[in-house]
C-alpha cells in the first residue's frame, strides 16, 4: 500500500480516540465559539474568521483543515438606540450606566461555519449553525446558554492511490464497494458559559445526538463521537502594558478517556503576543498573534509533534485572520 492508505487506516482504527486530533485546533483561545456555541455572539460586534491548517506533511498541496466563519450579536435597544449606534449620551457617567446596565448586556448571537478538510483520501465537508443567549446575572457576570447543529459528510476517494493488490485487498474493496465511502451525518451540541470581561469558562457536550443519513458501516468511525468539553481563560494585567492569558481545555471522549489541551501567552499592550501550548502525549506548540491596524487580528501557531502522529508529520501550521466590524473603540476580540 502508499503511505496514503497506512494513513487512512489509522484514522479508520483509532478516530475516536487521539486520532481526532490530528484535525484539532490549536489556538482554542481564538473563536471560542467555533467549538463551544454558548460563546456565540460574545463579541461586542459582527466578526468574520477564517482559518487554515496544514494536512501532515506530504499528501500534496490539496491537503489541509480550512474553516471560515462569521458571528453577530443581535443586541437590545437602550432608548431607542442600540449600544453600537451612533447614537452618544452627553453625560458620561450616565452613558456608562445605561450601557452597562443588566438589560443592554442582554443580547442573543447566531453564527455560521464552514469547514473543509482533506486529508490523503479523506475528504470531509461540514456546514455548522449557532445560536446563544446571553444573560447577565450581575454587574459584571454573564450566562450563556447555546447549541449548534452541524451537517456533515465525510468521502473516502481514491482516484489518486495505487493498492498492490487491488482484488484480493480486502480492506480496499470494502472502501470501493460501500459508495466509495460516502457517510453523512447531523449532530448536535449544547453547552452553557460563564463569563467576564477577565474570564470566560464554559462546558460543551459535543455530539450529543448524532442522526445518520447515510449510513456506512465501513466508515463508522469517521463521524464525530460523543464527548465533553470544559474550557476556561483567564486574563490578568499584572502591568499597564503587559497582561498573561492562560487557557486550559479538558476533552473526555466516551470511547477513549480524558484529553488535556493548554496555552499561555503574554501580550504586550492589545498589538502583540507570544506564547506556547501542549497536548499532552501528543505535541508542543509556539505561538503568535498581532493586532493589524484597522481592527484585523492575525494569529499564527506552530505544532511540533511528540505521539505517534510524529510518524507522519513532525510539525504542522496553523494560521487564523479574523475581522471585527464597527469597532469604534479598537477594542480587540473577547479572547484575543
Amino acid at each position: 500500500m502508499k503511505k496514503e492508505i497506512l494513513l487512512l487506516l489509522v484514522i479508520l482504527v483509532s478516530w475516536k480516540t487521539q486520532a481526532q486530533d490530528i484535525l484539532s485546533r490549536t489556538q482554542i483561545f481564538h473563536a471560542v465559539e467555533w467549538q463551544h456555541p454558548a460563546l456565540s455572539g460574545v463579541q461586542e460586534n459582527l466578526s468574520i474568521d477564517l482559518m487554515y491548517r496544514q494536512a501532515l506533511n506530504g499528501y500534496g498541496s490539496e491537503s489541509g483543515y480550512y474553516q471560515v466563519g462569521a458571528f453577530y450579536p443581535i443586541k437590545n435597544s437602550v432608548g431607542g438606540e442600540s449600544d453600537n449606534s451612533g447614537f452618544k449620551i452627553s453625560n458620561p457617567d450616565k452613558a456608562r450606566e445605561i450601557y452597562n446596565s443588566k438589560i443592554a448586556r442582554r443580547k442573543q448571537g447566531v453564527g455560521l461555519q464552514l469547514n473543509a478538510i482533506i486529508l490523503g483520501p479523506l475528504d470531509r465537508k461540514e456546514i455548522k449553525g449557532f445560536y446563544a443567549y446571553h444573560l447577565p446575572i450581575s454587574e459584571q457576570l454573564n450566562l450563556s446558554l447555546g447549541t449548534s447543529l452541524k451537517f456533515q459528510q465525510n468521502m473516502i476517494g481514491f482516484n489518486n492511490l495505487s493498492v498492490r493488490d487491488e482484488i484480493n485487498d480486502d480492506f480496499y474493496q470494502q472502501i470501493i464497494n460501500s459508495s466509495e465511502g460516502k457517510q453523512t451525518n447531523l449532530q448536535l451540541d449544547i453547552g452553557t458559559a460563564l463569563y467576564s470581561k477577565q474570564f470566560f469558562f464554559t462546558f460543551t457536550a459535543k455530539s450529543l445526538f448524532i442522526t445518520e443519513l447515510n449510513k456506512n458501516n465501513t466508515l463508522e468511525y469517521l463521524k464525530d463521537g460523543e464527548s465533553y468539553s470544559v474550557l476556561a481563560g483567564y486574563k490578568w494585567k499584572f502591568n499597564p502594558d503587559y497582561s498573561i492569558l492562560p487557557n486550559a481545555e479538558v476533552n473526555y471522549l466516551t470511547d477513549y478517556g480524558t484529553q488535556f489541551k493548554g496555552t499561555i501567552r503574554f501580550k504586550y499592550k492589545e498589538l502583540m503576543y507570544v506564547g506556547a501550548g501542549m497536548q499532552n502525549d501528543l505535541k508542543w506548540s509556539g505561538l503568535i498573534g498581532l493586532n493589524i491596524p484597522g481592527n484585523i487580528f492575525l494569529n499564527y501557531s506552530y505544532d511540533y509533534y511528540t505521539g505517534y502522529i510524529s510518524e507522519f508529520s513532525n510539525g504542522v501550521h496553523e494560521v487564523s485572520l479574523s475581522y471585527l466590524f464597527n469597532n469604534q473603540n479598537a477594542s480587540t476580540p473577547f479572547t484575543w
